[in-house]
């Protein structure tokens, strides 16, 4: 059993796909909530985020996810 699914488990993952040059770079993420995932989003990027240092910012609270 993988810890993302026991129980209690919470957890943003993001993970950056693809890095051939020419092809598009891909962000996949998903949010699991007590162990439980399925809120998986792929996101085709317009920028190559490995080309320059980037800060990422998450709201993360009882009410929403941003």
């Amino acid at each position: 059993m993988k810890s993302s699914q026991s129980n209690g488990h919470d957890e943003l993952d993001f993970e950056f796909l693809g890095n051939l040059e020419g092809k598009p770079i891909h962000l996949q993420t998903n949010i699991f909530v007590n162990g439980h995932g399925n809120r998986e989003e792929k996101i085709r990027l317009w920028f190559d985020p490995s080309k320059n240092f980037h800060s990422y910012k998450i709201l993360w609270n009882r009410y929403l996810t941003a």
